[in-house]
C-alpha cells in the first residue's frame, strides 16, 4: 500500500482534489496554462529506497525464530502446543508472500540470507517474573562464554531496572513460554510495542522487558544485538539497544557500543521523510525542516535494529510515529505503521563506525564455523529456572528413545545406572556423555544398601562408579541410593554425595501419561529433583509431552551438578 495507512493516502488525496475544484472555480480570466508543461521529474533519494509500509493489522508478522524450537512448521498445530508467534519473516524475501517484491513493491534484494536460530545451533531462552515485571528473550552462543556471560550480563541488567529481588520463577501449564529465543523485528520496534506485546513484555505491559535479534551471521561471526525496555505503555523511562559479535572460530565477543555517526540517524530521517512525501505525490522540492530530538529517537532505534543486505546494505525499519510538517501539510500528521526502507552498501557505510565497518569486513560471506553442541552452554540455575530430571535403573532397551526426546527439547537428564548394565550398554552410555547428560552410580545390582555390611555396601556404590566410568570415559561423582535408602555411614565411607529426590513420579506403578505430567510438570518447583525411570515404556514414551510441558511452563531440564552450579552439596541432596 505504501509508507502510511490507506486513510492517510485518502487525505492527501482528498486536499489534492480540493485544489483542483478551486481552480476549476476560478473566473474565466484566469491566466491560460502553460501549454506543454509537466510536472518536474523527481529524482530517487540517493541511495535510499522506499520497501513498504509493515501491515501490522493482524499483529502477528514476527519472524521464523519465534516458533517453539522443538516444532517443525508441520507440527505447528500439535495438540498441546502453545505456539504463541506465527511463523514468517517480517522482511520477507523478494518475490514471496509480505515480502519486499510482494503486491508490486521492489524486487530489490532485502534480507541477507542468514541461518535461523536453529541451524546455527544457539541456545534459545525466555524469562518472565511477574512478581517484579521482567520479561527477556535470548540466545546463547554455545563455545562463546565471553558471548554468554554478556548476555548473563544485559539479562541482569535488565532485572536491575525492574526494581530487582528476582528468583526464578516458573508459570502455570500451558503459559507458552516454550518459544524462545530472539524474536525478529523487535531491536526496531516502537518502545511500548516491546512492552506489549506477549511474546516480549513483561506481563501486564508493564515493566522491563529485554529482547533481542540474530541479525547477521557471516564468515565465522553471528551479530546479536539486545534492547532493554523499561516503562509502562508509553511512558518509556529507559530503552538502550547494545551490538555483540559473537567469533565462533576462536571463542572471542566484541561489543560494538556506538555503530553509527552522529549525522547517520538525521540523514535517514531525512530519507525516509523524503521518500514517503514523494510517494504521496507531493511536487515540493523544498528543504524538509529539520527533526526534533523524538523524531531522531526514531531513526536511532531504527539503524540499532537495522538487518544486514546480501550486497552490504541495510534494511532499516522506521518506528511508527515518523512526523514532519510536510507530510502533515499531505494530511499525515504521523505514519501510524512501521516503514522499511532499504539503504545501499556505499550509504550504510557512510553512516558505521570504523569498528563497525571492520567487522562488516566480510559481509555477504556465508557462514561457515562450526557452532559447538548448544548442551555444552553453562546454565546458571540462580538466573532460570531449572528442574533436574533424573532416571534410575538404567541403561535399557528405551534409553536410546529417550534420549531422542531429550535432544529435540534441548534438554538433559542425569542417569542413574546399574554397574552391571554397564557392559551390555556401551553405545548407549557413550551417547549420553557426548549428549551432554550426567551419569551417576546407582549400586552394582540395586540391592538396599543399609541391609549390607559397610563394605560390600561401599563396594556396591564404588564398583558400579568404576564400571561406568570404565565404559563412559568420564568420572562418575554422585550416586542414588536404590530405594532411596542409605545412612550417614554409608555416605562417609562413599565419599560422595547421595542424590534423592523431592518428586518421586511413582512411575513403576505404571499411572498412565496424564498421571506422569501431573506428577512432573504440574507439580515441579524451581530447584526440584524429579525421579523417573528409563526402563518403562510408559514413562519413556510421555517424556516428549513432558519435557514440553516442562518447557512451556519456563523451566529448563538439567543434570544435577548444573542444578547445583557445578557444586553439588556433599551428603544427602533432594532439592536445590
Amino acid at each position: 500500500m505504501g509508507a502510511v495507512k490507506a486513510a492517510g493516502r485518502r487525505r492527501a488525496f482528498a486536499v489534492l482534489a480540493a485544489a483542483l475544484v478551486s481552480l476549476l472555480a476560478l473566473p474565466a480570466c484566469a491566466p491560460e496554462p502553460v501549454a506543454g508543461w509537466q510536472p518536474p521529474v523527481r529524482e530517487p533519494v540517493a541511495g535510499v529506497e522506499l520497501i513498504r509500509a509493515i501491515d501490522e493489522s493482524g499483529e502477528d508478522e514476527l519472524g521464523e525464530d519465534v516458533q517453539p524450537q522443538h516444532l517443525e512448521p508441520e507440527d505447528s498445530g500439535r495438540s498441546g502446543e502453545q505456539a504463541v508467534e506465527p511463523a514468517g519473516d517480517p522482511g520477507g524475501r523478494p518475490g514471496e508472500a509480505g515480502g519486499a517484491g510482494a503486491g508490486g513493491g521492489s524486487s530489490s534484494p532485502v534480507a541477507q540470507p542468514r541461518p535461523s536460530q536453529r541451524e546455527l545451533g544457539l541456545y534459545t531462552g525466555r524469562l518472565r517474573n511477574d512478581d517484579i515485571g521482567f520479561a527477556a528473550r535470548f540466545v546463547y552462543v554455545p563455545g562463546v562464554p565471553e558471548f554468554n556471560a554478556w548476555v548473563d550480563g544485559k539479562l541482569r541488567e535488565g532485572i536491575g531496572a525492574a526494581g530487582g529481588g528476582y528468583a526464578p520463577q516458573a508459570h502455570p501449564v500451558e503459559a507458552g513460554l516454550s518459544a524462545r529465543g530472539c524474536v525478529n523485528g523487535s531491536t526496531s520496534w516502537a518502545a511500548a510495542r516491546v512492552l506489549a506485546r506477549p511474546e516480549t513484555g513483561p506481563a501486564g505491559g508493564k515493566g522491563t522487558a529485554v529482547t533481542c535479534e540474530v541479525t547477521g551471521a557471516f564468515g565465522s561471526l553471528i551479530e546479536v544485538r539486545m534492547r532493554i525496555v523499561t516503562g509502562e505503555g508509553k511512558k518509556i523511562e529507559s530503552d538502550s539497544t547494545s551490538v555483540l559479535y559473537a567469533d565462533v572460530a576462536n571463542g572471542d565477543a566484541v561489543e560494538i557500543v556506538d555503530e553509527w555517526t552522529d549525522a547517520a540517524p538525521g540523514e535517514l530521517w531525512r530519507a525516509a521523510v523524503e521518500l514517503l512525501r514523494r510517494e504521496a505525490g507531493a511536487l515540493s522540492t523544498a528543504p524538509l525542516a529539520e527533526p526534533g530530538e523524538d523524531q531522531l529517537a526514531l531513526a536511532r532505534t531504527a539503524l540499532e535494529g537495522a538487518r544486514d543486505t546480501e550486497g552490504g546494505g541495510l534494511l532499516v525499519t522506521m518506528p511508527e510515529g515518523l512526523a514532519s510538517p510536510e507530510l502533515a501539510g499531505l494530511g499525515m500528521e504521523r505514519t501510524e505503521q512501521p516503514v522499511e526502507v532499504l539503504v545501499e552498501p556505499a550509504v550504510a557505510l557512510s553512516w558505521s563506525n570504523d569498528d563497525y565497518r571492520q567487522l562488516h569486513g566480510n559481509l555477504g560471506a556465508p557462514f561457515t564455523a562450526q557452532v559447538d553442541p548448544v548442551h555444552t552452554v553453562a546454565i546458571d540455575c540462580a538466573l532460570i529456572p531449572c528442574v533436574a530430571l533424573t532416571y534410575d535403573d538404567g541403561p535399557s532397551d528405551f534409553t536410546r528413545q529417550l534420549l531422542d526426546a531429550l535432544s529435540a527439547e534441548q534438554s538433559r537428564a542425569t542417569f542413574f545406572m546399574l554397574g552391571r548394565k554397564a557392559e551390555t550398554y556401551t553405545a548407549t552410555i557413550g551417547r549420553v556423555v557426548t549428549e551432554g547428560h550426567e551419569i551417576g552410580s546407582h549400586s552394582m545390582n540395586h540391592p538396599d544398601l543399609t541391609s549390607l555390611p559397610l563394605p560390600e555396601a561401599t563396594a556396591q556404590v564404588l564398583d558400579a562408579a568404576k564400571e561406568l566410568a570404565r565404559v563412559s570415559g568420564t568420572s562418575v561423582r554422585m550416586f542414588r541410593p536404590p530405594y532411596g535408602a542409605v545412612n550417614a555411614e554409608v555416605i562417609e565411607a562413599v565419599q560422595m554425595p547421595a542424590i534423592l529426590w523431592s518428586i518421586d513420579t511413582n512411575d513403576w506403578q505404571a499411572p498412565g501419561a496424564e498421571a506422569l505430567f501431573e506428577r512432573a510438570v504440574t507439580a515441579a518447583d524451581p530447584g526440584d529433583i524429579i525421579l523417573f525411570h528409563d526402563t518403562h515404556l510408559e514413562t519413556v514414551e510421555a517424556a516428549p509431552k513432558i519435557l514440553r510441558g516442562m518447557r512451556d511452563r519456563g523451566f529448563e531440564a538439567v543434570t544435577v551438578t548444573q542444578l547445583f552450579d557445578g557444586r553439588v552439596p556433599e551428603g544427602r541432596v533432594s532439592i536445590r
